[in-house]
C-alpha cells in the first residue's frame, strides 16, 4: 500500500484531509450566518460594525490559511497563500476606508469580492479531481465575482448599504454548507 510522508496511506490521506475539509466549510458556514445575522442587528451601532467589517475579510484570512495547512503535503497551496495577503490587504484597506463612508467600504469588499472568487473558482477546479463536492464552491466563486462587481458599481446608490454584504455572507453560509454536506457524503462512500 502506498504511504505519504506522514505514514498514512494515500487513501487514509485523503479521508483526513477530506475531513478536515468538511469541517472547515461547517465552521465557515456558521461564521457567515452569525456575521449576516450580527451586520443586520448592529448596522446602527457604528463600533460593532466597524469590528465586523474587519472581522469578515480577517476570519477569510485565517480559514485560507487553514485550508494551505490542511492541503500542505500536496505543496498546491498558491492559491491559499494568495488568498491569505488578499485578504489581510482586504482588512488594511476597510481600516483605512472607514472614514469615507459605505460607498468606499462596498467597493473593498467589492474588489476583494472579485479577487478571492476568481481563487475560489480556480481551487475548486484543481480539488474536483480529489474530493469531488466541489460544484457548489465553483459556483459560489463565479457568484463572488457577480457580487463583487454589483458591489463596486452599485456602491454610491442610496439604497445599497451594508444590509447587501449580509446578503453576501448568506450565500457564502449556504455554499459552505452544502459542500460541507457534499463531502460528508463522500466521507460515508469511502470509509
Amino acid at each position: 500500500m502506498e504511504q505519504n510522508t506522514s505514514g498514512l496511506s494515500v487513501q487514509e490521506s485523503a479521508v483526513q484531509t477530506t475531513s478536515q475539509l468538511r469541517l472547515l466549510y461547517f465552521v465557515r458556514a456558521i461564521f457567515a450566518f452569525l456575521w449576516a445575522l450580527l451586520l443586520f442587528r448592529v448596522q446602527s451601532l457604528p463600533t460593532f460594525t466597524i469590528i465586523l467589517l474587519v472581522i469578515y475579510p480577517a476570519f477569510d484570512a485565517v480559514s485560507a490559511a487553514y485550508d494551505g495547512y490542511i492541503h500542505r503535503a500536496t505543496h498546491a497551496i498558491m492559491a491559499q497563500i494568495l488568498n491569505v495577503i488578499i485578504s489581510l490587504l482586504a482588512v488594511i484597506a476597510v481600516l483605512i476606508t472607514l472614514q469615507m463612508g459605505v460607498p468606499a467600504i462596498l467597493r473593498v469588499f467589492g474588489v476583494w469580492a472579485i479577487i478571492t472568487g476568481a481563487l475560489e473558482f480556480i481551487l475548486a477546479l484543481r480539488r474536483w479531481r480529489t474530493h469531488k463536492g466541489q460544484a457548489v464552491l465553483l459556483f459560489g466563486g463565479a457568484v463572488s465575482v457577480l457580487g463583487g462587481t454589483t458591489f463596486i458599481v452599485l456602491a454610491g446608490q442610496p439604497t445599497f448599504g451594508l444590509g447587501s454584504l449580509a446578503g453576501y455572507a448568506l450565500m457564502g453560509c449556504w455554499q459552505f454548507l452544502f459542500s460541507a454536506i457534499r463531502l460528508g457524503k463522500k466521507l460515508q462512500q469511502a470509509t
